[in-house]
């Protein structure tokens, strides 16, 4: 004890409050992951429900009328099964106007979430099949009909093509239901029959409809809304329905994107905005309705912690019970969640409901920050066998019991906490504010389980230690927290700026040190601003989501006159690969004036640049294409590719896609005889090569195969340690297929996202971590691919950490299909029908004249070492738009004293950040070279060894 005590005295010198918060926070985590509880998966309900197998009887299977009852009737829709006539055919031909059904009976409350249809084969004399078909289901014995529709809307499925072949198709979002019908439809008159089955599990949670006030809409796209409620909507508040909270999808922690690809940001999440400016605001109430009356064990509640952008779990919970609907009598579920400052992944927070009894839950969740997201609840029940023939009122209560075999009523014990409801059993005393009045509730017989005490009282035990020990350490904190304070008064701070972030380049610009930067040397830190520390701020700022998917918009102006262009055409790129040299650029430049660039601007009227008229930079599997000026690279010697055969590719997961293909990873065997120990970084344990498969589709035109031959001729002359080479190709037959390397670790993005900076509270707690001169190290390579692309000449358009890749000892090498990945549509400005482009990363010319240069992958250069050195965890300009970022490119040209940059990362040498603002000079010319970069960052990690230090990552990543 006296070692462990010494220890945590001197952690909490050299670090302070803010390490030790970080301690309690992760013992705190650890608590709560050990107690993690299983919500309802969606993948474990794939099962069939009978209806091939006879489970489902002859009598649960009806419809609107049959043909012939004998032969065609519902009882023969059973699939794969070939009896009488065959299939179930309704009395009448199908049309667009004609209702007929086949009706389910599944008895209980079932979650359906594939079906399969088949046509009529009548032992091979069967023609008629079901080309199209609506799902309609009921979810209670006296409620609606519901017609289904999925994610995007749409209400049809596509059925059969024949009579034989059945066909599997993905209810998504799943149905909840007791009764399902099978809606033949067709656009011309028809004649149909049908064969179907249901898969599926049944439906354990027992919730039959919720009712909530509807989500709201977040910025400019991202829409936190309950897209699949199934109930009545009227005055924004949704009720008698089930919908996103219950579909067994948990939304990501960063609900900016758009995983599923359904072109609606924060699909996965409802959010609610906490409008009010009162210190005690109300809360988002929830009223959910059960199959039967049931007996509570806790619930379950997926939730979002994106504290940086004004979204935090609950900050309390408040939960009532019911048997009728009617009276809330018994004591509510009290819950306190505690604030969690430092990690932002969502997470499933669990309530104990303590067998709390009722058919009725109405569940109060109050605010803790600007906005409340949920993406799935779940709860864990069981049915009670009470009999409840009238809801008895507060004021005069007779509960029925329900007695357990084995047990006297004279031995009975108050059952649903009430042996401690009245000190509160979620923590507080008894609730004037009780829906009901009185706290009563109802009770059953059920023996005294000693054991189940004394574990109850272990836990209480162990978890009194902890707290004890916490207690120590903040004593701790506060003795030493003046000392600390004397000796951080003694360096030199950067002030935390918590508005907008603007920076004069020639205030900033400063000539590169000499000095060496060693590994292991300790920078002094910039202490990160908290944007919830200033209360006023996070009234009155105001959210706008970045752009995806926008039409139709402009550029800010552009002046005619006042500036100074460069003639030289050997320093613009062009179109991709092999350009049309007879095609004039993008955006007409103005003629030359003697003005200088940095003249200042007095006219303020000028032509508008249109936003589509800028070059599409996408290739055809969605990546991103280099830029060739010069086209005798292309042709100056043969290059002869190898081709490698289709057997030999091992399909792992497709990584992303384009309008013409996409981008697969995968394992390629046996190629060691012919590869040799050149790819040593990217191979698996098995001795097998990690690979990018780009796949062009069999339908693309003509077109589109020729800039994929092209794009094959440019990677393939491509010879550099830090640029992924070609590996071979599959052009013999379809689909043609590149293959590139890919690197064990994935992108560099996300495997610094996943990683911490170096500290002695890091190394503590076997945190990932990378250290400084392993960031340098990796940006010093970096610059080398690009100093190499410089010397032929050569533009990347789309240089950033998603396009690096990460070997062993931190290798790295520039790919270029970071662009198709849905991962990262984010990133990228979409046009619809014409460009995708990184504006964040792009330099101000190329962004407002389509021009792209060495020069501008160099000013992407100091963003991606931007990205590094912050560990990618955020955006560039992540509070602005896309207009914004824009509009500040439009600052650039204007030289209007209005510019604005990226700030300095936490524990970035001053030095380095001069290199970044060089990078982003708004001269062109007097930015530095990939070169002289390149020897600036091999200076600043002289001496540090990569094998040194341990790599974390030991597995693949999630794409």
């Amino acid at each position: 004890m006296p070692r462990n005590f010494s220890r945590t005295f001197k952690m909490c010198k050299e670090g302070g409050f803010q390490k030790a918060q970080w301690i309690v926070s992760f013992l705190l985590l650890v608590i709560f992951l050990s107690s993690q509880g299983q919500a309802f998966e969606l993948a474990n309900c794939r099962v069939p429900l009978g209806m091939q197998s006879g489970a489902i009887p002859d009598s649960a299977v009806t419809a609107s009328s049959s043909f012939e009852e004998e032969s065609v009737g519902a009882k023969f829709a059973r699939i794969r099964t070939d009896q009488k006539g065959g299939a179930w055919c309704p009395l009448h031909q199908i049309s667009a106007d004609v209702y007929e059904f086949l009706q389910i009976d599944l008895q209980s409350l079932h979650v359906i979430s594939l079906v399969e249809t088949q046509g009529r084969f009548g032992n091979g004399q069967g023609q008629e099949y079901m080309e199209k078909y609506l799902l309609e289901y009921k979810r209670e014995e006296d409620g609606p009909w519901m017609r289904f529709r999925d994610r995007k809307g749409h209400e049809i499925f596509q059925g059969n093509t024949n009579t034989y072949i059945a066909e599997l198709r993905e209810v998504n979002p799943p149905i909840i239901a007791r009764k399902i019908r099978f809606v033949p439809y067709s656009d011309n008159v028809r004649t149909v029959c049908m064969r179907v089955e249901l898969y599926g599990c049944p439906w354990k949670e027992g919730v039959v409809s919720y009712n909530v006030a509807q989500g709201e809409r977040r910025g400019m796209e991202v829409d936190l809304y309950d897209f699949t409620y199934d109930g009545k909507t009227e005055n924004n508040y949704l009720s008698n329905g089930m919908g996103q909270l219950f579909d067994g999808e948990e939304g990501q922690s960063n609900f900016r994107l758009d995983p599923q690809e359904l072109g609606m940001k924060g699909y996965e999440w409802v959010g609610w905005k906490n409008d009010t400016t009162s210190t005690t605001p109300g809360p988002v109430e929830f009223l959910f309705r059960f199959d039967a009356v049931r007996n509570f064990t806790s619930v379950q509640l997926h939730c979002n912690n994106m504290f940086s952008k004004e979204v935090r779990v609950f900050k309390s919970a408040v939960i009532h019970f019911s048997v009728g609907g009617k009276y809330y009598n018994q004591e509510p579920v009290r819950f306190e969640y505690m604030r969690d400052t430092l990690m932002e992944y969502a997470r499933p927070v669990i309530i104990k409901l303590n067998n709390r009894i009722g058919k009725y839950v109405k569940m109060q969740l109050f605010f803790d920050a600007k906005w409340l997201m949920i993406s799935e609840i779940s709860f864990s029940s069981e049915i009670v066998k009470i009999n409840v023939s009238e809801e008895v009122g507060p004021m005069s209560i007779t509960v029925p019991t329900t007695t357990v075999a084995g047990h006297k009523g004279s031995d009975s014990t108050p059952y649903a906490g009430d042996k401690d409801g009245g000190k509160g059993s979620e923590g507080g005393a008894s609730d004037d504010h009780t829906l009901g009045g009185t706290t009563e509730t109802p009770t059953v017989h059920r023996p005294t389980n000693t054991i189940d005490d004394q574990f109850i009282g272990s836990i209480c035990g162990a978890l009194g230690a902890l707290l004890l020990l916490i207690l120590i350490v903040v004593a701790i904190i506060i003795c030493h927290t003046r000392r600390q304070k004397q000796r951080n008064a003694q360096r030199q701070l950067k002030p935390c700026n918590n508005g907008q972030v603007a920076v004069n380049l020639n205030d900033l610009r400063q000539p590169f040190g000499n000095g060496k930067v060693m590994n292991g040397i300790v920078y002094n830190c910039v202490p990160p601003c908290d944007a919830d520390s200033d209360p006023e701020k996070s009234k009155t700022d105001i959210y706008n989501e970045p752009k995806d998917c926008i039409q139709n918009r402009k550029l800010p102006d552009i002046p005619r006159n006042n500036v100074e262009y460069s003639s030289d055409c050997t320093n613009t790129s062009r179109e991709y690969a092999v350009p049309d040299l007879s095609r004039p650029l993008i955006v007409a430049l103005p003629p030359e004036k003697e003005n200088n660039l940095s003249a200042e601007d007095d006219n303020n009227f000028y032509a508008t640049a249109d936003l589509t008229d800028i070059m599409n930079i996408q290739g055809v599997s969605g990546n991103n294409v280099y830029a060739a000026p010069n086209p005798d690279f292309l042709y100056r010697e043969d290059v002869t590719v190898m081709e490698l055969p289709r057997e030999n590719l091992k399909f792992i997961e497709k990584l992303g896609e384009g309008q013409f293909g996409e981008v697969h990873l995968c394992e390629c065997m046996h190629l060691n005889e012919l590869l040799g120990d050149d790819y040593h970084s990217n191979r698996t344990a098995s001795k097998s090569l990690l690979v990018a498969v780009k796949v062009l589709r069999k339908t693309a035109d003509e077109t589109a195969r020729n800039d994929f031959r092209k794009e094959i001729n440019l990677m393939s002359r491509l010879k550099d340690p830090n640029i992924v080479h070609v590996l071979g190709v599959c052009t013999n037959d379809e689909p043609m297929c590149m293959i590139v390397e890919y690197m064990k670790y994935g992108d560099l993005n996300q495997f610094l996202a996943e990683h911490v900076a170096e500290s002695t509270l890091a190394r503590q707690t076997h945190a990932k971590t990378i250290s400084y001169g392993g960031l340098v190290y990796m940006a010093a390579q970096v610059a080398s691919g690009m100093k190499y692309l410089e010397s032929l000449n050569m533009v990347h358009r789309d240089l950033a950490t998603r396009n690096c890749l990460v070997g062993n000892y931190y290798t790295i090498k520039i790919a270029d299909f970071g662009m198709s990945r849905s991962l990262y549509s984010a990133d990228y400005y979409r046009i619809e029908g014409r460009a995708v482009l990184p504006i964040r990363w792009m330099a101000w010319e190329s962004i407002l004249l389509g021009k792209f240069t060495t020069k501008s992958d160099v000013w992407s250069f100091g963003v991606t070492l931007w990205e590094i050195l912050t560990f990618a965890k955020e955006q560039p300009f992540e509070m602005y738009t896309d207009e914004q970022v824009i509009e500040n490119c439009g600052h650039f040209y204007r030289n209007d004293g209005k510019i604005q940059y990226l700030p300095q990362p936490t524990c970035c040498p001053r030095e380095i950040y001069d290199l970044m603002k060089e990078c982003w000079n708004r001269v062109e010319t007097e930015r530095p070279a990939f070169k002289e970069i390149h020897m600036f960052l091999q200076r600043k990690s002289m001496g540090y060894d990569p094998k040194e230090e341990k790599m974390m990552q030991n597995k693949l990543p999630v794409c």
